[in-house]
């Protein structure tokens, strides 16, 4: 409810006014009669009241120089004249002093009534908006640290480069000037898709809080700066330094970092990787320092993660490397059908060379290529991933996971070790057939074969499989088993005295005599000729 103070030097107006106005019905409330305008503004004092009904003409003091004394002081409150005086000079002064009515005497109670709802039409008013801005100025400071955080992420991503206008931004917000020196820190957590991609984002969001309090704890304990959540997985860190760069200054700034990496070991057992960028004195030059602090930790690809990494340590990678796929697949094919485990660390080893710094994206093609060659190697073996491993590998989902070639290098070793040995494994029982189908083309029809694509045709396979998957099983190739039964044939008609050599050579399937002459005495050590006069004499 409302409140007013009637100040009139005459008692029957004090009075009337204050008995025949329904004060409640118009939800106000009565706070004070005064006699003149000192005691008025004395009242006003005390119980500073939201309306003044006010005479002008008073001895003591008039309604005038009271209204302009408490206004002085009471600013908010409102006042409404009252005269016995139709006067220009008072009606001036009145609107001056931004009076809300001004009434003749006597009093017409109906006008006076529509005075005061009007004036407290007008006080409602004002009070809604001080309360909305009020609420508003609440919800602003509720909502700072929100509004300070978007500041950062504006200026790390270059939104505002004029240093007045970033100064002036981060002064509305409350936040320190960053003219003296600032450098970037880029926090990321290892593994992170690997580790939590399963996570909700209630949780994925919980984690990045409490990797924000492990920073809080420890780097900005030690320096004054401000914390930007860039995704789940990683933030920027703003870190203001107000003295020279100086090897101990960055000392200071390696030591808090290892103590937040530290905490989020022990504390959260997250591996956490953090990139620093160079120190600068201008603002404008933040999107440079959180591009440095980025890749930074980006170099962790060609060592390790869970440490600490400076920009000016990260070396640029070689764009200039290429590789042979004949010559992996061929390495390949060795280390399934002979290789052991540190055969094939070694062999990844030199594929991933350390004294060279791969780029990313040759890594990953390489990477690509060799799991390509290790699917089409099964597929000319009847095999695939997804015999060996039960699904099919998602090989560009699994590059997108990895933060390090070491990440990939024991990948791709378990990967090829797998394979090896479940080839290895199942081989002899699940081959048997293909032997036997095998050794039966070459039993029926060794006089006709020409190569050993005639022989694994009928089967579907390809010819490096099936001499792998014979040589495996038999120790011999398809080649030596075709030539040995073609030579046991010859032997069986050489015991033929009706049989001419040239004869045996077309049978055993040699164009020439010569030829097949050759061959024989290289299988048996003698010719044809001295194996049939041999075994005549007996």
């Amino acid at each position: 409810m409302f409140t007013i103070l009637i100040v009139d030097d005459n008692r029957a107006d004090r009075l009337g006014i204050r008995g025949l106005i329904d004060w409640e019905q118009l939800g106000i409330e009565v706070a004070g009669l005064a006699v003149d305008g000192e005691d008025g503004y004395k009242q006003a004092m005390q119980v500073r009241p939201d309306f003044i009904l006010t005479d002008v003409a008073m001895p003591v003091m008039d309604g005038l120089k009271m209204t302009q004394k408490i206004k002085e002081e009471l600013p908010e409150t409102k006042f409404i004249f009252m005269s016995c005086f139709d006067d220009f000079d008072y009606l001036k002064s009145a609107i001056n002093l931004e009076v809300y009515g001004y009434i003749l005497k006597p009093i017409d109670l109906t006008e006076l009534t529509e005075s005061l709802l009007k004036v407290k039409h007008v006080k409602e008013q004002e009070l809604e908006k001080t309360q909305s801005d009020e609420l508003l100025r609440r919800r602003i400071q509720e909502s700072m640290p929100v509004l300070q955080e978007q500041l950062i992420r504006d200026l790390l991503s270059g939104k505002f480069e004029n240093e007045a206008d970033i100064r002036e931004r981060m002064q509305y917000l409350g936040m320190k000037d960053l003219q003296e020196g600032c450098s970037v820190l880029f926090v990321q957590i290892d593994n992170y898709e690997t580790l939590f991609g399963n996570l909700t984002a209630e949780e994925r969001h919980l984690l990045q809080v409490k990797l924000q309090k492990c920073a809080e704890d420890t780097i900005l304990n030690e320096f004054a700066g401000y914390w930007s959540s860039q995704a789940f997985n990683s933030a920027a860190i703003i870190l203001l330094v107000q003295e020279p760069e100086n090897e101990a200054l960055w000392n200071r700034i390696v030591e808090a970092a290892n103590r937040c990496k530290d905490m989020a070991n022990d504390s959260l057992s997250l591996n956490v990787t953090l990139g620093i960028s160079d120190i600068s004195s201008r603002s404008g030059q933040l999107p440079k320092l959180y591009e440095m602090a980025q890749y930074a930790v980006k170099s962790k690809f060609y060592s390790s993660g869970n440490r600490i990494i400076m920009a000016s340590e990260a070396v640029a990678p070689n764009e200039d490397s290429q590789y042979n796929i004949l010559e992996i697949k061929r390495k390949l094919e060795g280390l399934l059908e002979n290789g052991e485990e540190d055969d094939i660390v070694s062999f990844i080893d030199q594929c991933y060379d350390a004294d060279i710094r791969f780029s990313e994206t040759y890594v990953k093609n390489l990477t690509y290529s060799i799991t390509q060659i290790m699917q089409m190697i099964l597929l000319e073996r009847n095999e695939s991933y997804g015999s060996v491993f039960g699904n099919d590998i998602d090989i560009w989902d699994k590059l997108q996971r990895f933060e390090t070639i070491e990440d990939i290098k024991r990948w791709l070793v378990g990967i090829i070790e797998t394979v090896r040995s479940s080839v290895n494994k199942t081989g002899s029982g699940r081959y048997r057939k293909v032997i036997e189908d095998i050794k039966a083309i070459i039993d029926d029809s060794y006089a006709e074969i020409e190569n050993v694509g005639q022989i694994v045709g009928p089967l579907y396979i390809s010819a490096s499989h099936a001499n792998f998957i014979f040589k495996q099983q038999t120790g011999q190739t398809i080649f030596d088993y075709l030539l040995m039964q073609r030579m046991e044939a010859a032997k069986r008609l050489l015991l033929d005295p009706y049989m001419k050599i040239y004869e045996i050579s077309e049978k055993t399937g040699y164009k020439t005599t010569s030829y097949f002459t050759s061959v024989f005495k290289e299988y048996t050590g003698v010719t044809p000729k001295q194996f049939r006069d041999k075994h005549d004499q007996k």
